[in-house]
């Protein structure tokens, strides 16, 4: 094969192979077909922001030199909170988020040195990209089987979802590891977490009780019948808080763990849906983060977070396959991108346009600045009912199990929004089982 240089390259489409390459573009296309009906997000579609600043603790036992992460130092940091799902209701039952952007402390610079995406829950359901797309085509049958032999993933699933009275109450988990260089050149994996000021509010705040194999179906869980909150309940009590006296106070802490030498070992340590035991990798406490300054509800829509907004020192760990585990970050920081320039009406980079074109999965891309001319279509109704397993794969834009989900003798089915995964794709991952 001869490589096409008459276009710009993303290193991200170039590292995959091409089973990593089908299956993040039918994902692609789909939520960008969706994004360009809604024209909104299609995951976290709504969310309350602030501004605030990250001090990092000027003595931090146990703390490696890091150029970024280092004793003494404040960061500028803007945050985004928000429900997974519900748009229209914080009462509902829902996974919740909590975007962090950490921003250059030189002065006159407000660049982005990286940006976090953290939800409820210590663990992700999925450990590999191509476990979440095997998810969307199976049948319910399939993933109650699957979930009964792989109890964690089970686990993941519930402990996502969380009862909230406030935004504040809530423990916050990167779930994905990150690279995290060291001063010295020595590499490690590190993990982040978002925990409230107030000690007393323990990791199972706002916890919901399992009552059955798997969360029910519907994205949207009502709220309790008794419940008189108002809607946005949620989004009033982080205004009120950070414009009082104290604001919203969140301690940061990390975790981390030397780099196994052996690429097996190293994917167990990125595997998302395990969280690492805390007896062997404790948390530390590095800083606090305080929010003190409200964003409108315009600059909050406006905020866009992406794993792939990273500094060297704290990286984005890459995958070649969709197989490993580290495909999970690697591959929606492209979804990421692809979706937040169609719904802002920007044009795409001709390496993505033509990832797009090659997917099983044909976008319309008539509003799309580099696109040609098209007639345009008014989509007066939309609907916004998603599955919860749809909502919780992305983080906030929006992120799942690889072992044998499809299986002889059940039925593969399409379902929700994302159910034009190709014929084509379907019979991809059966093979790769």
């Amino acid at each position: 094969m001869i490589k096409n240089t008459a276009h710009g390259l993303d290193e991200r489409i170039e590292e995959m192979d091409m089973k990593y390459k089908k299956i993040i573009g039918n994902l692609a296309a789909n939520l960008a077909a969706t994004t360009l009906k809604v024209k909104t997000r299609y995951f976290h579609r709504i969310g309350v922001g602030g501004k605030g600043h990250l001090k990092i603790y000027d003595n931090i036992k146990g703390l490696p030199d890091h150029k970024i992460i280092s004793p003494g130092k404040s960061y500028p940091v803007i945050i985004r909170q928000s429900n997974s799902l519900s748009a229209d209701d914080d009462a509902r039952i829902d996974a919740r988020g909590a975007a962090v952007r950490i921003l250059s402390d030189k002065p006159g610079d407000d660049s982005s040195l990286l940006d976090l995406t953290l939800k409820s829950g210590n663990a992700f359901y999925a450990r590999t990209i191509a476990d979440f797309a095997t998810w969307l085509v199976c049948g319910l049958a399939a993933r109650e089987e699957h979930v009964k032999r792989e109890p964690h993933v089970r686990d993941a699933m519930w402990n996502s979802l969380r009862h909230a009275n406030s935004y504040a109450e809530l423990h916050y988990y990167s779930n994905i590891c990150r690279l995290f260089r060291l001063a010295d050149g020595q590499e490690m994996y590190v993990k982040f977490k978002l925990r409230p000021y107030d000690e007393t509010i323990g990791e199972d705040s706002g916890k919901v009780e399992p009552t059955g194999i798997l969360p029910p179906e519907t994205g949207a869980i009502p709220r309790d019948e008794n419940d008189t909150r108002p809607l946005l309940f949620l989004a009033d009590d982080f205004h009120r808080r950070v414009n009082s006296p104290n604001g919203i106070q969140y301690i940061f802490q990390l975790q981390f763990r030397p780099v196994p030498h052996d690429e097996s070992t190293r994917d167990i340590a990125l595997d998302c849906t395990k969280p690492w035991d805390e007896a062997d990798f404790p948390r530390i406490d590095i800083g606090e983060i305080s929010i003190d300054q409200s964003l409108s509800k315009e600059e909050a829509e406006g905020l866009e977070f992406n794993p792939f907004l990273r500094c060297h020192e704290v990286d984005v760990i890459k995958a070649s396959s969709c197989s490993q585990s580290a495909s999970i970050d690697h591959g929606r920081s492209l979804i990421y991108e692809i979706c937040q320039h169609l719904r802002n009406g920007e044009p795409l980079p001709e390496a993505w346009r033509i990832f797009l074109e090659q997917s099983d999965v044909k976008v319309d891309l008539s509003g799309c600045p580099m696109a040609a001319a098209l007639e345009k279509k008014e989509t007066k109704t939309v609907t916004l009912a998603r599955t919860w397993y749809q909502t919780l794969w992305i983080g906030e834009d929006g992120f799942v199990g690889s072992r044998a989900v499809v299986m002889p003798g059940v039925r593969v089915e399409n379902r929700g929004t994302l159910s034009a995964l190709s014929l084509a794709m379907k019979e991809e991952i059966v093979k790769s089982r």
